[in-house]
C-alpha cells in the first residue's frame, strides 16, 4: 500500500484566502463583513419600531443569499495588558508604578476568572462557481465532476469575483447604515485571524497571525526523527560566558627622528641716521653756541640769531644785492 501524506489542510474546505477574499475548494468565493451591534431593549418603543421596519426592509431588498454568523469567545487582552506592562515600565513615579501594575493584575485576573466574552457578527455575501462561469455544460451530467479551482487561473477568479461582490457589499452597507449599524469588509489578515481562532481556540491568545504571503510554505510539516522529534533551534541562544582578554604587552613606538631646523633669511636693511634730539621750545638759558652746534650736526647753515626787538622792517630803497657771477665752464 503507497504511503500517503496526510495534512491538516486535505481536510479543509478552505483554499486559500487572498485579496480580502475567501476561497473555498469548490470554487465559491465570498467576501466576510463584520457588523457592529446595538442594544435593542434599551431603545424606546417607538425607536425599537423603526429599526424592525428598516430591517425588514434591507431582508426584502435582498434578492442574492448571505449568511450571518455571531461568533462568540473569550476575550481576548493580551494587547491591552502589554500597553499597561510598557507603561508601568517607562513611568518615573514609584507610586504610579504600583498603580498601573494593580490595574494590570486586576484586568487580567477579571478576564479569567469572569470568562468574559466578545461577541461579533459577520455577514458573508458568497458567489457561487456558476456566477463566476466555472461549471461546464458537460458538468452537469451523471457521473461528470465539475472542474475545480486548482485548474483555473486564481487572478481570473479574484477579478470576476470583484465586480459581483463590491456592489452587493456596497448596497448591504447602505441598509445597515439606514438601521444605524457601522459595517465594513474584512482584510485578509482578519480573515485569517477569524479561522485560527475558530480552528485553534485555546492556542489562539496573544497570537499574531500574518497574511498568507508572507509564508514560505503553503503546508506546515513535522519532521520526526527516530522517536522524538527535532529539538527547534532557540532564536536568540542564551550566550555562552566568554573568557576575559588578557592584557597584551605594547611595544613602544620608534622615536621619530628630528629634522634640523631650517636657517632664517633675514634681507640686510639700510641703516638708519640717527636723528638727535631737539628740544620743541629751548630755554632762555640756552646759548647761541649749543643752537648753531645742534644744527651744524644736522649739516644745515648756521642761525643768525634774532634780536630782542624782532626781525628789522625790510628796506624797500635798499639797492638789491648783486647777482652772483655765473661759474665758468671748463674749456675742453
Amino acid at each position: 500500500m503507497p504511503d500517503t501524506i496526510t495534512t491538516t489542510q486535505s481536510f479543509l474546505d478552505i483554499y486559500d484566502i487572498t485579496n480580502d477574499l475567501l476561497l473555498m475548494k469548490d470554487g465559491t468565493t465570498s467576501l466576510i463583513m463584520v457588523v457592529d451591534a446595538m442594544n435593542f431593549g434599551l431603545l424606546a418603543e417607538t425607536e425599537q419600531d423603526a429599526i424592525m421596519y428598516a430591517y425588514a426592509g434591507l431582508l426584502n431588498s435582498l434578492n442574492y443569499p448571505i449568511q450571518i454568523v455571531i461568533n462568540s469567545r473569550t476575550k481576548d487582552v493580551t494587547t491591552y495588558l502589554k500597553l499597561l506592562e510598557q507603561q508601568e515600565t517607562e513611568t518615573a513615579s514609584p507610586v504610579m508604578q504600583d498603580r498601573i501594575r494593580q490595574y494590570r493584575e486586576f484586568v487580567g485576573n477579571l478576564i479569567h476568572d469572569r470568562n468574559v466574552l466578545d461577541k461579533k457578527f459577520y455577514v458573508v455575501i458568497p458567489a457561487t462557481p456558476l456566477e463566476l462561469g466555472m461549471l461546464l455544460p458537460s458538468s452537469v451530467l451523471p457521473g461528470k465532476k465539475s472542474p475545480g479551482i486548482e485548474t483555473m487561473e486564481r487572478s481570473v477568479i479574484i477579478e470576476k469575483a470583484v465586480n459581483l461582490l463590491e456592489p452587493k457589499r456596497d448596497h448591504l452597507s447602505a441598509q445597515f447604515a439606514r438601521i444605524g449599524l457601522f459595517s465594513r469588509q474584512l482584510t485578509t489578515q482578519e480573515i485569517i485571524q477569524l479561522f485560527y481562532i475558530k480552528y485553534n481556540p485555546e492556542a489562539a491568545e496573544g497570537q499574531h497571525i500574518a497574511e498568507s504571503s508572507s509564508y514560505s510554505a503553503p503546508l506546515v510539516r513535522a519532521r520526526i526523527q527516530g522517536e522524538h522529534m527535532d529539538t527547534p533551534t532557540p532564536i536568540n541562544p542564551t550566550p555562552a560566558a566568554m573568557p576575559e582578554p588578557v592584557a597584551q604587552p605594547v611595544s613602544p613606538l620608534p622615536p621619530t627622528p628630528s629634522m634640523p631646523p631650517e636657517p632664517l633669511v633675514v634681507s640686510p636693511q639700510p641703516p638708519v641716521t640717527p636723528i638727535p634730539a631737539v628740544a620743541a621750545t629751548p630755554d632762555e638759558s640756552a646759548t647761541q653756541a649749543d643752537l648753531n652746534a645742534t644744527v651744524q650736526a644736522m649739516g644745515q647753515a648756521p642761525i643768525t640769531p634774532i634780536p630782542p626787538g624782532g626781525m628789522p622792517a625790510p628796506d624797500i630803497l635798499a639797492t638789491p644785492p648783486a647777482a652772483a657771477a655765473p661759474a665758468q665752464l671748463p674749456e675742453i
